[in-house]
């Protein structure tokens, strides 16, 4: 019996596609730096996010098996179903299947070359919490009821200015 070194599950913790053989996989933890341009001309570069995880898997499937995993997998694409993947080193959960490209030719005549594309997906929880105002004038409006407009005093007894006069 083979052994496989990585496993895609559930989250049921059960194999998926027990029956693709693993070929190789690509584990890819990138950052994106942050750069900033300054007036000199200069580039200064002051922090990094994290990306997602993604993960390479090239699997081959064998005739007697293609057919069926092949749609366990596209299945499990369009469902969008969250995987754990599995490896030596690390267990990477909360997968996404982000492309599934295959290969059909001569070379491979019994069986199906299959690429997978795995993304981790990252989920953020909404905190909410209420504020607290200091000033007490800026706090909510009092309710004064509808309020009727005011006339102006007239202009008797007001400076005017010089340019005012010109333009009565």
């Amino acid at each position: 019996m083979i052994q496989d070194v990585v496993a895609v599950l559930n989250s049921s913790f059960v194999q998926v596609f027990e029956k693709a053989r693993i070929l190789k996989a690509g584990i890819g933890p990138t950052s994106k730096a942050m750069e900033h341009p300054l007036e000199t001309g200069a580039t200064v570069t002051d922090h990094r996010i994290i990306l997602p995880v993604t993960v390479e898997l090239s699997m081959l499937l064998t005739s007697e098996d293609y057919p069926a995993v092949y749609l366990q997998v596209s299945d499990l694409f369009k469902k969008g179903e969250l995987l754990i993947v599995q490896t030596r080193v690390s267990s990477f959960p909360d997968m996404l299947i982000e492309k599934m490209p295959h290969e059909e030719t001569g070379d491979i005549f019994d069986g199906v070359a299959l690429a997978v594309s795995l993304k981790q997906a990252q989920f953020v929880q909404p905190q909410f919490s209420t504020l607290k105002v200091k000033q007490p004038r800026d706090s909510t409006t009092v309710k004064r009821g509808q309020q009727q407009p005011k006339e102006t005093p007239p202009t008797a007894g007001r400076r005017t200015s010089i340019l005012g006069s010109m333009f009565k």
